[in-house]
């Protein structure tokens, strides 16, 4: 993807919006847009994408969430005022008449990783869209709640494989022997163990080898970390 330092960054809030509509969903040029527009986390951005979450326009409405989800990502919660906002505009697209509008609602509650957004993607995880689910799997990682947990496991067992993927990968995070189980609150970490051994005879590779992976003893985890990237 080419960098988004190529959009003018004298142009308007308005004029960035505008460009984030053009070309095809996955083309660079708009996401450039979206990636400025995230970085600029002004009230002047949050107000527009409020605004274009009412459009009729089903690219104006993903567009916009796609923004609203990583606004401002990476800073302190004090310099993010609009995310308890956003969470709010995102989850009322969750259920959205148009699929690409779902899809980014769905991914933008994953990115957004506050108390209400993932609870917003548990009551999603049995949807019959496959990208619905996926952006709920990667939603929960690193989430330690225990309805989170639930959830993987459950997404564990999904008919989808890249699904699968993200759930087990979740899962292996969760179950990791240097992790304190305590966190956990009522489930027991056998029972996330249990469901990673499930997936070590998966039909997909790649989540054959998370589970694998994740149900090395936490000293060989490291040393096949080394081997795996060295």
């Amino acid at each position: 993807m080419s960098s988004d330092r190529e959009v003018d960054p004298t142009r308007t809030v308005e004029e960035l919006f505008s460009a984030s509509f053009e070309g095809g969903y996955e083309d660079d040029p708009p996401w450039n847009a979206v990636g400025v527009l995230r970085r600029r986390n002004s009230d002047e951005v949050f107000q527009l994408a409020a605004a274009y979450c009412r459009s009729e326009v089903a690219i104006h409405r993903a567009r916009a969430l796609d923004v609203l989800a990583q606004m401002g990502a990476g800073r302190p919660l004090a310099e993010r005022p609009h995310l308890t906002a956003s969470v709010s505009i995102v989850i009322s697209h969750l259920s959205d008449e148009d699929t690409l509008v779902a899809h980014s609602a769905a991914w933008a509650l994953a990115h957004l990783q506050s108390e209400p957004a993932i609870s917003a993607l548990i009551g999603a995880r049995r949807s019959a869209d496959g990208q619905v689910r996926l952006a709920v799997a990667f939603g929960m990682a690193g989430s330690e709640r225990p309805d989170a947990i639930e959830t993987l496991i459950e997404l564990a067992e999904d008919d989808d494989p890249e699904v699968r993927n993200w759930a087990t990968f979740g899962l292996g995070h969760a179950g990791a022997e240097e992790g304190p189980p305590v966190r956990l609150g009522t489930l027991d970490l056998a029972i996330i163990r249990d469901a990673l051994r499930k997936r070590v005879t998966d039909s997909f590779s790649a989540v054959r080898d998370e589970a694998i992976w994740a149900l090395l003893p936490g000293e060989t985890r490291l040393h096949s970390s080394y081997c795996w990237t060295g």
